[in-house]
Order: structure tokens, then sequence, then C-alpha cells
């Protein structure tokens, strides 16, 4: 898969964390987006119920197996966090949005809640 993701200045370690976690979002690796996620996350997805018994792979991109990613921003402020883009694969484009609040503003600290917000266009 081809990926880009956007330069920053390197002085917000969360732009690396929040990059790394979309791109193993795009290419559905459950086990590597788990060890970013508390044991009691939240995530919502637009348009579904919220869920707190998350499993990653309910959560991963959808559709075929993709083959471009772009991540035009990350933003990230405190415990917050956002990014936007698109995924392509054979199945057409998918824009996404998600926006993450963490558990504590340590560098380390895991994601506890997720919203993402997803547009196909076949």
């Amino acid at each position: 898969m081809k990926l880009v993701l956007p330069t920053d200045c390197g002085n917000a370690p969360r732009i690396a964390i929040v990059g790394e976690f979309v791109t193993n979002w795009a290419k559905r690796d459950a086990e590597a987006m788990t060890a970013w996620l508390t044991d009691d996350v939240t995530w919502t997805v637009a348009g579904r119920e919220a869920a707190s018994d998350v499993v990653p792979a309910d959560f991963a991109c959808s559709g075929s197996t993709p083959n471009y990613l772009e991540v035009n921003t990350i933003i990230t402020h405190g415990r917050l966090a956002s990014c936007d883009g698109f995924v392509d694969s054979e199945s057409g484009r998918m824009h996404f949005s998600h926006v993450f609040k963490f558990a504590s503003t340590s560098k380390t600290a895991k994601i506890r809640e997720a919203r993402t917000y997803l547009n196909e266009c076949p």
C-alpha cells in the first residue's frame, strides 16, 4: 500500500502515533490498533451505535484491500487529536475523519475515545 502522511515540525509526538494508528486502521491490522487503545475504549462510527466493547477488527477500514492511503492533516492538542484523508481500493475511494481523545496528556497515553466519519465514493 502506498502511504502519504503529512510532514510536521517534529515537536508533536502524537502526530506520529496518529499517523501509525490510521495506517494500521487502513491496513486492517487489529493487533497493531489494539496496542494504542485503552481496555475501556469507546468507538463511534457516524450512523452506528457507539461501542464500548470494542473489537478493533470491527472498526478497521472497510471495503476491499486498500492500495493507497493519504492523510491530509493530523492535528493534536493536549488529549485530543484528529486526522482526515482518504483510502483508495479496487472498490473506490473512501474519505475519512477520525477524532481521538487520549487517556492522558502523556506521550505514551492510549486512545480512550474515537469517533469516525466515513464517506464512500464508489
